[in-house]
């Protein structure tokens, strides 16, 4: 199984190909450079926003950071049945969108707690292993403290030890949205995968039951374990081969 960010599925694949050829007739008439198309891709939360964010982009040149978090806010409210504008085209400008989504959450109406604590996806749930990757910080700090709680509290609850799953929002928030970093937390939960586990890191095997595993811009893996010991590219490669992830 691969770690990304915007994973195509074949749902989704229509959609993707439709909208980035869009984009890449902006391209071809050399109104949009292909490094901003590729910016655009990475930021867009679903493939079938891109062809709209190349229009935005040529016209207006919006803040990148704005651009990629209202169209994820929009996203969520879409995603949630809150957007009153159900087809982005139906924007004529990044104004529009921008005034929809500020008056959803100006009325209330918009996305709740509970439903920001369950935006998070399960990536994989088997006898061997659970992986869920959170996309909001409300999300990553209720994964924290019940799925993937670790850290021995001393009166005989635990919690997390992530930054990411704190109470203040500020580590998840600066890493995910401006520094375009994903977050898959693992937890292993076969005794076969904790025997290998043992094999491979006879010392501190049982830290790694839980890990924190983060997919930076690059594409390259940071790596965190059950108390948050920053992991070595060796130690993350053999963890990885050994849970069958890449």
């Amino acid at each position: 199984m691969n770690l990304n960010r915007n994973k195509i599925t074949s749902k989704n694949k229509q959609y993707y190909l439709e909208s980035v050829k869009q984009a890449k007739q902006y391209v071809q008439q050399g109104k949009l450079s292909t490094e901003d198309l590729q910016t655009l891709i990475k930021i867009s939360p679903e493939p079938k926003y891109v062809g709209w964010l190349a229009k935005v982009w040529i016209k207006e040149e919006p803040d990148i950071d704005d651009l990629r978090n209202y169209i994820e806010e929009y996203d969520t409210f879409a995603k949630k049945g809150k957007a009153k504008t159900k087809d982005i085209f139906q924007f004529k400008s990044f104004e529009d969108l921008k005034n929809e989504v500020d008056d959803i959450n100006q009325s209330g109406e918009g996305v709740s707690v509970k439903d920001l604590e369950s935006d998070y996806d399960v990536v994989v749930d088997n006898e061997d292993l659970y992986i869920a990757s959170p996309h909001t910080h409300e999300a990553s700090r209720k994964l924290g403290l019940s799925q993937f709680a670790f850290r021995d509290c001393g009166d005989g609850s635990k919690d997390s030890a992530w930054c990411t799953t704190y109470k203040a929002p500020d580590h998840f928030n600066s890493y995910y949205y401006s520094r375009n970093v994903t977050f898959y937390y693992v937890k292993v939960k076969s005794d076969r995968l904790m025997q290998e586990l043992e094999k491979a890191f006879p010392d501190n095997w049982k830290q790694l039951v839980v890990s924190a595993i983060a997919v930076l811009e690059d594409g390259q893996l940071d790596m965190y374990d059950g108390l948050d010991k920053q992991q070595s590219p060796s130690n993350i490669k053999k963890f990885t081969d050994i849970i069958g992830i890449s």
